[in-house]
């Protein structure tokens, strides 16, 4: 290969790469740099998000609507902490994926931190946040 045409297949590269960031953001670039030409695969994000959702009883794309309600706004939060705690996304990493500002997943996150658990709804959800990191442990390591 010429000085030439390596030039230009790097030019062609750092292009399609360009290309690929401003359509699908950093943290899908990086997976599917990841991942190889197969395509987006089940990521430890995503497992994580599809078991949050089942422990909550609900589809995975609820878990990132913009409702404010229980039980999506519970289940996002504790998405949100295993994320941060377990899986160790940064909140602009987890603010790229979810499409949410940076603001809203800090939020979130302190939704759990600093939640009380005190009366039995407190209990449920710390029960629910227990029972979503066992599975998305389990998952994970059964990939």
């Amino acid at each position: 290969m010429t000085p030439q045409q390596t030039k230009k297949t790097l030019e062609n590269l750092l292009s399609a790469l360009s290309d690929t960031l401003n359509e699908l953001g950093a943290v899908q670039t990086l997976q599917l740099l990841r991942e190889g030409r197969g395509g987006f695969q089940k990521t430890d994000i995503t497992t994580c998000a599809d078991c949050v959702a089942n422990v909550f009883e609900m589809p995975p794309n609820t878990l990132f609507s913009k409702s404010k309600k229980y039980p999506r706004k519970y289940a996002f939060a504790i998405w949100v902490y295993i994320c941060y705690n377990d899986l160790k996304y940064s909140l602009p990493d987890l603010a790229a994926h979810s499409r949410r500002s940076v603001s809203a997943i800090s939020k979130s996150k302190k939704l759990i931190d600093e939640h009380p658990n005190v009366t039995p709804f407190d209990k449920m959800i710390y029960d629910k946040l227990s029972l979503a990191q066992i599975k998305t442990k389990e998952t994970l390591n059964n990939a």
